[in-house]
């Protein structure tokens, strides 16, 4: 793949040359060509510079004396001539595309500053590469500097890398792109493989709390950064202006749900932006949904028309009528930002565009009172492959196409492996913005069900795989 970005890649080193080839390696096998490579040695007792060469001969390679890495970055920064920045360091690897995906983020949402991917942990030797797949730990969001790839104007307006740190640099990093408005564009892709070894400056053995200094070391940054807002030393990066937000439709597929209604319907009501309508799509329901639903002012509730959950989606899309549409099941609930985040997110981009959100699942606390939930201990994040974590423009319906009445409960999966098949571009607003509940009228809880509707959508993907 080739590109109009200018790209400059930022290696530091300082020792680790058991890992360095195969850091070097994860980049010359990029799937994105015309890079400049820059690997900055800090200081290391043996020159890096033959070890590079042997690997990517057309790098340059700089040396300084031992000053850290944020220090080392700065400087790969300082003599970089790309418009675009991009660091991995040297024990971690990339994935085979990962310079590709981040270059599409910012081809496709121009007015981004950062656009960064997820991170999977994985411990090898030197001698062991990091495969298999089931080797690597499961994704999630990070400060890793090596899962992003930023404008160099953006970097140098905030500063760079604080070189006083030669420790939770990153996490300093992250905090200042915060305070200064940077326009970060989080894409759902595996970026950074993060490597786990004794001598990481970040080793650790999860699950366990961080160690007293890593500690003691984040509040006094997050101290520094209260310290610089309060005297106004903070201000918003150079960026292009977003453009305005369109309005949204909210579609609600209901059948049965009289008793999670009120709390579903609370959560949009105070959404920090307001939704322009909300769609309700009732199914054959015996408990009271519809009557409940028709004494809303503010609820839009057609009697659902085709069976199934794929109809009544089919449905509340076709009927919609702001340009973007958003999906909330009867049973979830949403933290109030989420429209206004989603919104955000999909105001970066130049094109029809989705965006998904992290979620938690919760269980009721109260059998009578749906609104009290439980949200169980020690829960990572996951990002939402499912309606009411979505927001997409109208016209990505018309792209990836209808939800499949064929497949059931599977319908959902299928769509978002459409989608994904589609290459739209898809954004990540990174909270925790969806509450997804687990119950025991859930339709995915029966075993039976799902693995069925599984294999039905994989003979569909197998058959259009087939077909091409």
């Amino acid at each position: 793949m080739s590109s109009t970005l200018s790209i400059s890649v930022v290696v530091p080193v300082h020792g680790n040359f058991q890992f360095l080839p195969a850091a070097l390696a994860s980049i010359r096998d990029q799937s994105f060509d015309g890079c400049e490579i820059i690997v900055v040695d800090d200081g290391s007792r043996t020159p890096v510079e033959p070890l590079v060469r042997a690997t990517l001969p057309e790098a340059t390679v700089l040396r300084q004396a031992n000053a850290g890495p944020s220090a080392a970055r700065n400087l790969g920064i300082r003599h970089a001539t790309g418009d675009f920045v991009a660091f991995l360091d040297a024990d971690d690897v990339w994935t085979g595309n990962a310079l590709a995906r981040l270059a599409d983020g910012f081809r496709q949402a121009p007015t981004a500053d950062v656009v960064q991917g997820y991170v999977r942990r994985f411990a090898a030797d030197a001698d062991a590469p990091p495969e298999p797949e089931r080797g690597l730990g499961q994704a999630y969001l990070g400060f890793n500097v090596g899962a992003l790839m930023a404008r160099r104007d953006a970097l140098l307006a905030i500063g760079s890398f604080d070189e006083s740190l030669r420790q939770s640099e990153d996490v300093d990093l992250f905090i200042r792109m915060q305070e200064h408005r940077v326009r970060r564009l989080v894409v759902p892709h595996v970026i950074l493989k993060y490597r786990q070894h004794p001598t990481s400056l970040n080793a650790t053995t999860p699950p366990r709390p961080l160690a007293r200094g890593a500690a003691d070391n984040w509040i006094r940054l997050l101290h520094q950064s209260r310290e610089r807002r309060q005297a106004g030393e903070t201000r918003p990066a150079a960026s292009p202006e977003v453009r305005a937000r369109p309005p949204i439709s909210v579609v609600m597929a209901v059948r049965d749900g009289r008793s999670y209604l009120p709390a579903a319907l609370h959560c949009i009501r105070r959404q920090t932006l307001a939704p322009a309508e909300i769609v309700a799509v009732v199914g054959p329901s015996t408990d009271g949904t519809l009557d409940f639903l028709q004494a809303q002012d503010d609820v839009r509730v057609l009697t659902q028309a085709e069976a199934g959950l794929a109809g009544a989606r089919n449905q509340g899309v076709e009927a919609a009528r702001s340009d973007l549409i958003a999906f909330l099941d009867h049973d979830d609930l949403w933290h109030p930002r989420k429209l206004a985040a989603q919104a955000a997110v999909l105001a970066l981009f130049t094109q029809p565009a989705t965006c998904i959100t992290n979620f938690r699942t919760v269980h009721d606390a109260d059998g009578t009172d749906p609104a009290q939930i439980i949200v169980p201990r020690h829960q990572i994040p996951r990002m939402g492959w499912t309606p009411s974590a979505l927001m997409a423009h109208r016209d990505v319906f018309g792209s990836v196409g209808r939800f499949d009445p064929a497949l059931g409960i599977g319908c959902d999966t299928d769509w978002f492996r459409r989608l994904r098949l589609a290459g739209i571009p898809c954004g990540v607003a990174t909270p925790v913005l969806l509450n997804k509940r687990l119950h025991a009228q859930n339709l995915s809880r029966s075993t039976d069900r799902n693995r069925a509707a599984m294999f039905r959508m994989i003979e569909k993907h197998r058959a259009e795989t087939r077909d091409k």
